[in-house]
C-alpha cells in the first residue's frame, strides 16, 4: 500500500521569501565576464552590467552574447575575480551563483556605489571604503531621553522623598 501524502491548499502555495539565503541588492555596476574560448585556446572578456547582487550570486545583463556555464565575474582591473556558474538564462540576462560566498561588507559597499563606472577602475580598499562614489549609510539618531536637557545624561538628579 502506497502512503498518501496529505496536502492542503496551504501546502501548494510556494513562497520564495523563505528560500533565499541572502538579501538581493539592486545595483547598476559595470563588470567583465571572463571565460575561455573554443577548445580553451584563448580567453574572452565581455563587458556586462550587474543588475542585482548578493553574497551568493548576481543577476547580470549581457545582451546577445553567448557565454558558457562556467565563468569568472571580474570587478575592477582583476582586483576581485569571482568564480561563477550560470544557473538560469533569461533573454539578455544571466543568473549567476558564486562558487565562493562574498563578504557581506564588500557586497554592501558595492550596493552603495553610485557611479556604474566605478567598478571598472582599480578596486583598492581605499577606493571602496573612502571613495566619493560611495554613499555613506545614514545612521538613525535615537530620540532624546526625557530629562536629558535639564540634568544632562549621566548626571543624577536629586529628588526629595517628601510629597
Amino acid at each position: 500500500m502506497k502512503p498518501t501524502k496529505r496536502t492542503t491548499y496551504l501546502s501548494r502555495v510556494e513562497s520564495d521569501y523563505f528560500s533565499r539565503k541572502w538579501y538581493r541588492r539592486s545595483v547598476t555596476l559595470f563588470c567583465n565576464l571572463l571565460f575561455t574560448g573554443k577548445w580553451m585556446r584563448d580567453a574572452r572578456i565581455i563587458r556586462c552590467l550587474i543588475v542585482e547582487i548578493s553574497e551568493g550570486g548576481a543577476t547580470v545583463r549581457i545582451g546577445n552574447s553567448q557565454v558558457p556555464d562556467h565563468l569568472y565575474l571580474v570587478l575592477g582591473r582583476f582586483d576581485v575575480v569571482v568564480g561563477s556558474i550560470v544557473v538560469q538564462r533569461d533573454p539578455g540576462h544571466l543568473h549567476l551563483c558564486f562558487v565562493r560566498q562574498l563578504n557581506p561588507a564588500f557586497v554592501n559597499r558595492l550596493a552603495r556605489m553610485t557611479s556604474p563606472f566605478s567598478t571598472l577602475e582599480s578596486l583598492t580598499p581605499k577606493t571602496i571604503l573612502e571613495s566619493e562614489n560611495v554613499q555613506p549609510a545614514p545612521r538613525p539618531m535615537p530620540p532624546a531621553l526625557y530629562g536629558a536637557q535639564e540634568g544632562g545624561l549621566g548626571q543624577t538628579t536629586k529628588q526629595s522623598k517628601k510629597p
